[in-house]
């Protein structure tokens, strides 16, 4: 079964208060989250993958080349299979000087002492309009390569597109993983402050009682602008990466969105790999090149016939209408070892599209064993985190116990705070990464 890895915000309270307290926080960090960040649309990753698809255009124009491909095997069949049908027309005019007394004459008979072009030659003139009709025969082994040759540069052109479709399915989900991983911090951070917030209240009435000193509430208050700070860094920070995002995808939009949390699916690799399509097909033009080649060698017969007027006088013009029909044969037999040296010439190409192919599978093998491992490294990884995550937790109840009491000075408080989040945003990061990982391997699985 495929396994699936889902990535949700698993911010534990930073400290357990009476249910007034909890009510008071939760609706404080739900304005601030709506606040902060204008949301026009909830949006998830099969969005922008679906629109990055859709509006590529290196995608489209690979579409428009398969159909104009398949337009040109229309036009090669339609060459070697139907008649080809002409009309011609000819007027030649050879006139004689100086013949029987006259300057110029149009004549096919000339006396010897006129001037013109000799007779045997021109006729005296040509007048001739015809219908042709020209028809290939055992034509199938002469389209054959062509037709092949347009196949495969469909076949090419697919290849092309699912390696873009592979690649931006890549950068998009990259682009928004990185996009979530802002998005997160700004919700902790947000939390973070909400907290903290509440709290000063808490630490304003312990000042006022003498059980802390003005100095706690102080360093209490420039850790609030602190994450302010923090905050307006990761909103410029997470307009970049959305504007990063709409960009890659196509997207003509300014504002920012809210994204939904990703889930990613390790998919089975596939034992054709794409990568190596290009090569195969590298070997299959170069046979079907020579397939193309030896296709000169073939005997090529045509039948023809012609109807119309054909007359080399003007004199009863109306009797020279006439029909004529033949046939053509030409056939090439020797041509000083063209071929031999053109099967040679593609022999090495074949030997070079599959010495690449071999290269390039020991990349993809490489890759997918060296994911493997990160993979189940930064499982570990997470696992290490949640457990110190337990332990801080348990340590941060503790620790607001004591301040509640007096016993703990605002400094130790944000000390354990700061460890505490700072150990979060790593969880989050690995969470991350590891998605990240998982796209890796889907991107080599094809």
């Amino acid at each position: 079964m495929p396994e699936k890895y889902f990535f949700e915000n698993n911010l534990l309270p930073l400290f357990l208060g009476t249910m007034n307290n909890i009510t008071c926080i939760f609706c404080s960090i739900l304005f601030l989250c709506f606040a902060s960040v204008p949301i026009s649309a909830q949006t998830n990753i099969d969005y922008y993958l679906e629109q990055a698809i859709t509006r590529n255009a290196s995608l489209q124009e690979y579409n428009y080349q398969q159909k104009i491909s398949g337009l040109e095997i229309q036009k090669i069949k339609t060459q070697f299979q139907k008649p080809q049908w002409s009309v011609t027309g000819d007027l030649l005019l050879a006139p004689y000087f100086f013949n029987n007394g006259q300057v110029l004459a149009v004549t096919a008979a000339p006396e010897a002492k006129a001037f013109g072009y000799d007779a045997g030659v021109t006729n005296g003139g040509l007048y001739s309009g015809m219908v042709n009709v020209t028809y290939p025969l055992a034509t199938k082994k002469l389209s054959r390569p062509l037709v092949s040759e347009q196949e495969l540069i469909q076949k090419g052109v697919k290849q092309q597109y699912q390696m873009l479709e592979i690649d931006l399915k890549r950068k998009i989900t990259e682009d928004y993983l990185n996009a979530y991983l802002l998005q997160h911090q700004m919700d902790y951070v947000l939390q973070v402050k909400g907290l903290l917030d509440n709290q000063k209240e808490f630490v304003r009435k312990l000042t006022d009682r003498g059980l802390l000193r003005v100095t706690d509430l102080e360093l209490l208050t420039l850790e609030i602008k602190n994450q302010d700070y923090l905050m307006n860094m990761l909103k410029i920070q997470y307009r970049q990466a959305i504007q990063l995002l709409n960009t890659d995808a196509g997207i003509v939009d300014t504002s920012l969105v809210r994204l939904d949390s990703a889930a990613l699916t390790i998919t089975d690799s596939d034992q054709n790999s794409l990568f190596l399509g290009q090569y195969h097909l590298d070997s299959l033009a170069a046979e079907n090149d020579q397939a193309l080649f030896e296709s000169r060698y073939l005997p090529q017969v045509n039948i023809f016939a012609n109807g119309g007027i054909n007359a080399i006088d003007l004199n009863h013009v109306y009797r020279k209408v006439g029909v004529s029909a033949g046939i053509h044969a030409s056939w090439l037999f020797r041509d000083g070892g063209q071929r031999t040296i053109n099967a040679q010439q593609n022999e090495i190409r074949q030997f070079n599209a599959k010495n690449q192919a071999q290269f390039i599978y020991q990349q993809i093998q490489n890759n997918r064993q060296n994911y493997a491992l990160l993979l189940e490294e930064t499982r570990k990884n997470i696992n290490l985190i949640n457990q110190q995550l337990e332990v801080y937790q348990k340590l941060f109840t503790t620790y607001r116990q004591e301040m509640a009491l007096g016993q703990l000075s605002v400094m130790d408080y944000l000390n354990i705070l700061r460890t505490y989040s700072d150990l979060q945003q790593q969880k989050a990061q690995v969470d991350i990464q590891l998605l990240l990982i998982i796209n890796e391997i889907n991107y080599w699985n094809n």
